[in-house]
This record gives C-alpha cells, sequence and structure tokens, in this order.
C-alpha cells in the first residue's frame, strides 16, 4: 500500500472512529449551559452581594434576597441584575457544550469497542 491505498485506509479509520460522534450533544450543552446561567445568574449575583457585604457602612444592607433583588431592581434595573453576565454565560457554554460532546461521544466510542457496556447503552 503506498500513496492512495494509505490515505483511503486511513480515511476509513478516522471515519469509523468518528461515527459516533453527535454534534447534537454539543448544540445540547452549549444551550442548557447558557441558559441555565441567564435563568440562575441573578441568584449568584445576590450570592456574591452578601458575601462582599462585610459590614462596611459604604456598601448597602440587604436584609434577605428578596429585598436585595429589589434593590439592585430599583437602582440599577435589568442591566444591574445582569452585572457580569457575559463571562459567566461564555464559560457555562463551553464548559457544557464540551462535556456532552466529549463525554457522549468518547463514551460511545468506548461502547462500540467493548462488547457489553451498562454505561453507555443508548449509543
Amino acid at each position: 500500500m503506498t500513496g492512495q491505498g494509505q490515505s483511503a485506509a486511513g480515511s476509513a479509520a478516522w471515519s469509523a472512529v468518528f461515527r459516533h460522534v453527535r454534534y447534537e450533544n454539543l448544540v445540547a450543552g452549549v444551550s442548557g449551559g447558557v441558559l441555565s446561567n441567564l435563568a440562575l445568574h441573578p441568584l449568584d449575583l445576590v450570592k456574591i452581594r452578601f458575601a462582599v457585604s462585610d459590614g462596611l457602612e459604604v456598601r448597602p444592607k440587604y436584609k434577605g434576597i428578596l429585598h436585595c433583588l429589589a434593590t439592585i431592581w430599583k437602582v440599577d434595573g435589568l442591566r444591574g441584575l445582569y452585572q457580569g453576565v457575559t463571562p459567566n454565560v461564555w464559560g457555562a457554554g463551553l464548559s457544557w457544550g464540551l462535556y456532552f460532546f466529549l463525554d457522549l461521544s468518547l463514551g460511545c466510542l468506548e461502547h462500540h469497542m467493548v462488547p457489553f457496556s451498562l454505561w453507555h447503552m443508548s449509543c
């Protein structure tokens, strides 16, 4: 086998490896990470505000979660509730997308290499 024969054999080997790759898993992971982060970011902001509220008079005092959310809404509006959301959305989307993509792709590859695997029966 020379030249073209090796190329065809290499191409067939790679297509066998990537046959089980599903890009839908990547899209599902990215969208789930982004949407969950957008839904829960205001609560994460409240958690951070409570953590940095160390008793100084310069920082506002909050009586609870709802009071904190209402105060941020009154002072800064919707933009205030989503302050700093961009890096969190990028990080969550990337990490969950890669997790779903690689975990399910490599798990399916493992399943087809090993005769019987209970872990990834859905491949």
